[in-house]
């Protein structure tokens, strides 16, 4: 399973051919020029978004992902993945690269447990992991 992530607004979502997949709480406002599906259960809880220390939410919502279960959550992956012919997916939020959020903790904590590296979709359609080749070119 190839996994990516990047934000609503990357232009390089428009070139690709991968499935975008929300994992925030909130979708944009404004029209998109793409489809996509929804993974709610990899989305901070209500509980967890309202957290005001970066420390605190970051605890918060690793012990979400950990109650879910790595099992689960992979296997959500999988099953969207499937549905979407075995295209890779762009796991979406709402944070510009370099800002602290929740799609960048889901990638270390899901590399972390199964190995799999979860790049970010760079603006010009690359990925920023040095590690790139271990899940082969997005375009």
């Amino acid at each position: 399973m190839n996994l990516f992530t990047s934000y609503w607004s990357n232009p390089a979502l428009r070139k690709t051919d991968a499935v975008k997949v929300s994992i925030s709480r909130g979708i944009p406002r404004w029209p998109l020029p793409f489809s996509y599906r929804a993974a709610r259960l990899l989305a901070p809880s209500r509980k967890t978004f309202e957290l005001r220390s970066d420390q605190a939410f970051e605890e918060s919502y690793l012990a979400e992902l950990e109650a879910a279960g790595v099992a689960k959550i992979t296997d959500l992956l999988t099953r969207i993945s499937d549905e979407e012919g075995g295209r890779p997916l762009v796991l979406l939020c709402w944070e510009k690269p370099g800002e602290i959020c929740h799609r960048r903790q889901f990638a270390a904590w899901f590399e972390a447990r199964t190995g799999i590296v979860v790049p970010e979709l760079e603006s010009c359609g690359r990925s920023r992991s040095s590690r790139q080749d271990a899940q082969g070119q997005l375009f």
